[in-house]
């Protein structure tokens, strides 16, 4: 295993480490993905997912807002249409992106409504059209991936990769359970090793990785290519570190004092992307940060109360003082 973890795997002409970060709305933004960096240089990182309607037309200056630091990134899209892939496409090369990513796995009942996310698992000849779409408007100058389950309301998963990998897509990423079965339903480990049986292209595993010993547990039973990191990044953006130190017999900690000193400058690069209302989007962080102090659900409780993002860095500061 050893061997295998120190190797990179290739989407297309792409070639990065075997562990990578999720797209979670909301949660790595920015802000979230400049920390990551402070602990892993190479790993491939993904925006939020966009609709591609919005990143065709959209004026918001967040919508592509990352540092150069933050390369190489991936930008994720849903869609439910082909109008806008062609303009959507071009914005995005045109700000460097490394990959696009097409979003097939999402479960939010409001994403399958418009009949995006995993609800394409269900409607395959829409999906056809969508890649083919994407493909066309790429035309080789990134590589193209997207992100399944196991199937909508059936299993469906190696269909759906057969049918991405004859399109020409570069790389597969599946999360193993029904869109019926959220976050929480049992891990689909059977259907993740015939995908990728069935395929030739990179298969990601994502679901519930938080350890490497998970990740070679998940390895031997699956045989897939690469893992990648999700909710175990809220508030510990030194998880994919943390990892790599455990594949080569290593202990990495974080002291609770330089938690909080990432806490602080978390805090800082949200207010300079969102500007004073910044404290909010940070707010989702917090409880991660603070889970090992004593008393955090006290603790916890007062900090989501403060208002400003002033009255928050005060507080955080008093954090460390009493470390």
């Amino acid at each position: 295993m050893s061997s295998f973890w120190r190797s990179s795997l290739s989407f297309g002409s792409l070639s990065v480490p075997r562990i990578m970060a999720a797209p979670l709305d909301g949660i790595t933004d920015s802000p979230l993905r400049q920390l990551i960096r402070r602990f892993s240089a190479q790993e491939l990182l993904f925006t939020e997912m966009r609709h591609i309607a919005c990143v065709a037309n959209s004026r918001v200056p967040t919508l592509f807002a990352y540092d150069p630091v933050e390369q190489p990134l991936a930008y994720q899209v849903s869609a439910n249409i082909t109008r806008w892939i062609p303009e959507a496409v071009e914005e995005i090369i045109a700000r460097k992106f490394v990959m696009l990513n097409l979003n097939m796995g999402c479960p939010a009942p409001q994403v399958i409504r418009s009949g995006s996310g995993s609800a394409l698992m269900n409607n395959l000849p829409l999906a056809t059209e969508i890649i083919t779409a994407m493909q066309k408007a790429i035309a080789g100058r990134i590589p193209f991936t997207i992100k399944i389950r196991a199937g909508f309301k059936k299993t469906n998963a190696v269909e759906v990769a057969r049918m991405a990998q004859d399109l020409g897509v570069d790389g597969l990423i599946i999360h193993p359970r029904l869109q019926t079965g959220g976050f929480t339903a049992p891990l689909d480990y059977e259907t993740t090793a015939a995908v990728k049986r069935a395929v030739t292209m990179p298969v990601i595993f994502s679901g519930n990785i938080n350890t490497y010993k998970r990740i070679t547990k998940v390895h031997e039973m699956t045989g897939v290519d690469g893992f990648m990191i999700g909710r175990a990044l809220w508030g510990c953006p030194w998880k994919m570190h943390e990892i790599a130190e455990e594949a080569e017999g290593r202990t990495f900690v974080v002291p609770t004092v330089e938690m909080m000193r990432v806490a602080q400058a978390h805090l800082a690069l949200n207010v300079q992307l969102y500007g004073p209302h910044g404290v909010n989007p940070f707010k989702k962080q917090l409880p991660q940060y603070i889970r090992g102090i004593e008393g955090a659900a006290a603790l916890r409780s007062h900090l989501l109360r403060i208002a400003t993002a002033a009255e928050m860095a005060v507080a955080l500061d008093n954090i460390i003082r009493s470390c």
